[in-house]
């Protein structure tokens, strides 16, 4: 089966889809793509392939990975009210935890903790991952966070509850 690498419209996020899908679902903001209508920027066989497609194109729209982290934190801030953590207080991760459990995209503490792990020391078995994991970080929010990280094409699963950081 062939995939492809395609780009929200409205949001601006790169996500893969069956080549010959009619529609997908942007994992960043829900809106729904038509396939056939969007450019495709990557064809590939290979699921791993496409999972390094997607977060090298990721970083390349939002200007590399810093620059990408930053205004994922200045958005999240914006959505709430708040200041931008730029110039806010530092925050209790309970209230980064609360914030943002169904994001689909590293601003938390610990999806940091996590693309770090993983560009330090390879791919990981998730309790290698939850033992480098902030204090206080539980099983079940490691896995939500591994999954939607995964969705974001930032993270996957070279082989069964290893994770890796897409290259």
């Amino acid at each position: 089966m062939a995939y492809v690498v395609i780009v929200c419209s409205r949001c601006r996020l790169a996500r893969g889809t069956p080549e010959n899908a009619k529609t997908a679902s942007c994992p960043g903001c829900g809106r729904k793509l038509r396939v056939p209508e969007l450019k495709k920027y990557h064809r590939t066989e290979s699921l791993t392939e496409l999972a390094g497609a997607i977060g090298n194109l990721n970083a390349r729209l939002k200007g590399g990975l810093e620059a990408y982290m930053e205004e994922l934190d200045s958005r999240a801030a914006e959505l709430k009210g708040r200041p931008s953590p730029s110039n806010a207080p530092p925050k209790h991760e309970a209230d980064a935890a609360g914030r943002d459990e169904g994001n689909a995209v590293p601003s938390s503490k610990l999806d940091r903790a996590i693309i770090a792990l993983l560009e330090r020391r390879g791919p990981q078995r998730l309790q290698d991952i939850l033992e480098g994991s902030p204090p206080g970080t539980t099983l079940e929010r490691l896995e939500k966070r591994l999954e939607a990280l995964g969705r974001a094409g930032w993270v996957f699963e070279p082989s069964t509850g290893v994770f890796a950081k897409v290259p």
